[in-house]
């Protein structure tokens, strides 16, 4: 599995995953039970996917595919812009997330 090294996290939604990787089906953690789960992989650790109740997709950390050349993968919303470090710009033509 890969991470991104970056101070931001870029997720992509999906309705379904199958999941094909070396570690097969993450394993899961409870961040908030009944509202939120993360899943990690099996074998290294690292955070792939986030499952929220008020979200119908399973997120996915972009960084975690093989591929993340598609058009489909530029950002259109960005969440916790008050939060991002002061050096890094805005990502343009994104809107505010209703997450954050």
């Amino acid at each position: 599995m890969k991470l991104g090294g970056s101070p931001v996290m870029w997720w992509v939604g999906f309705e379904r995953v199958t999941w094909t990787g070396e570690g097969g089906e993450p394993t899961w953690f409870e961040t908030f039970p009944g509202k939120a789960k993360r899943g990690f992989c099996p074998t290294c650790g690292t955070r792939v996917a986030a499952v929220d109740c008020d979200i119908p997709e399973i997120g996915i950390n972009v960084p975690a595919l093989d591929d993340t050349s598609g058009a489909d993968l530029v950002p259109v919303n960005a969440s916790f812009r008050e939060n991002a470090v002061h050096w890094t710009p805005p990502v343009p033509d994104t809107q505010r997330s209703p997450i954050g």
